[in-house]
């Protein structure tokens, strides 16, 4: 595969999670994930536009058309089955099955498919996000929103984007880590794990959903 390629791939996937995550991709998002300046997102996104796989919007957003979308969930489905296989069978952790599944996700459709029946066709990824093709129903809350008090789970980190990623693998928290909730102020929330206390900045608590008691 070309690097063009890729990059325009990179740049689908990018857009799809931040969607997916905060309903909307922001070009200073999109910069933010790939780390690379304003000025070369602007520049790629029109090419990809003139494809017809994105389209430009008011206030510096950015959606997948129906063709950019659909390329997008082939190369987010086959990045998810990936990390399952790198964390149920090669026992890397979240972050590590995360990193060393974009190697993976561009490996032929039918190897995948095979990693994914051999592991019993799980819908979601080791973050908790649904592998596309495959419907999820369950009560989740963004921490963001849960009540001082209250007990919970993380049950899922949204989109797998880096500002989630680099600060649960920080703080040695994930999937399955239990919490109280201390204490909420206008720009962070205070949590309480096995006796520690965390403080959690709020744009990244609203990437992290939970189940309460």
């Amino acid at each position: 595969m070309s690097r063009t390629t890729q990059r325009v791939e990179d740049y689908l996937t990018t857009i799809y999670r931040l969607e997916e995550a905060l309903g909307e991709a922001r070009v200073s998002d999109i910069a933010r994930e790939l780390r690379v300046s304003v000025a070369t997102v602007s520049k790629v996104l029109e090419k990809l536009e003139r494809k017809d796989l994105v389209k430009r919007t008011k206030y510096h957003n950015v959606t997948l058309t129906d063709k950019g979308r659909a390329i997008a969930e082939g190369i987010i489905a086959k990045h998810r089955i990936a990390e399952l296989f790198l964390s149920k069978v090669l026992g890397f952790n979240e972050v590590e099955a995360h990193y060393y599944a974009h190697y993976m996700e561009h490996l032929p459709r039918e190897i995948i498919d095979k990693m994914h029946e051999l592991l019993g066709r799980p819908p979601t990824c080791p973050h908790g996000n649904p592998i596309p093709g495959f419907h999820v129903e369950e009560k989740l809350l963004k921490l963001v929103d849960v009540f001082e008090g209250a007990k919970c789970v993380i049950k899922r980190l949204l989109g797998e984007l880096s500002l989630v990623l680099e600060f649960v693998k920080r703080h040695q928290v994930g999937i399955g880590t239990t919490m109280t909730i201390l204490s909420k102020t206008s720009t962070s929330i205070k949590i309480a794990i096995n006796g520690e206390e965390l403080e959690i900045p709020r744009r990244v608590a609203s990437l992290i959903m939970v189940s309460c008691n």
